[in-house]
């Protein structure tokens, strides 16, 4: 009965997960763009964008952590097993969990120091240079990029414990 609930839980954030990747797939492509427009501009008319290069950090911070929850849901990380492979597979299985676990508390205190980065930033009312665009929301995207992933990685930590307590 828990497992199913955890289960139907981790489904739950792997769907927001799957909608959150959508977004950040938009945002890959408008920088793509971005970035496309700026070379042509620079390259054959001598008049580079002058705010690409900032709005460009910021796009990529999106992409970046609507990717993580993402990747982490499905176990698509880059992952070398070289010396694991040698393990046997109950071993393998608890190293993943403890450092699933160590990964939940990375990313829980990524999370929680943007969030105060966030609140500082938006006190101080800190803009970029060029667009003057307000910095404190990209802190808050990276809070809830990490807050996703560690969820997502706390029930894959719970389900790989329950699993191992029903034998």
């Amino acid at each position: 009965m828990l497992k199913k609930g955890i289960n139907a839980a981790r489904n739950t954030f792997s769907v927001i997960a799957s909608g959150v990747e959508r977004f950040g797939s938009t945002v890959a492509m408008a920088m793509v763009l971005l970035t496309v427009t700026d070379i042509t501009l620079r390259r054959f008319f001598n008049s580079p964008l002058p705010f690409s290069f900032e709005l460009t950090e910021f796009l990529l911070v999106i992409v970046a952590y609507c990717y993580i929850a993402y990747t982490t849901s499905f176990g698509r990380h880059i992952s070398v097993d070289t010396f694991t492979a040698r393990f046997l597979k109950t071993t393998r299985n608890k190293l993943r969990t403890a450092g699933d676990f160590l990964t939940i508390i990375l990313f829980g205190l990524i999370a929680w120091q943007n969030v105060v980065q966030g609140m500082n930033v938006l006190k101080l009312g800190t803009t970029t240079a060029i667009l003057h665009i307000p910095k404190y929301p990209f802190q808050y995207m990276v809070a809830v990029g990490s807050a996703l992933a560690c969820l997502v990685l706390l029930f894959k930590v719970v389900n790989s414990l329950l699993e191992g307590t029903e034998k």
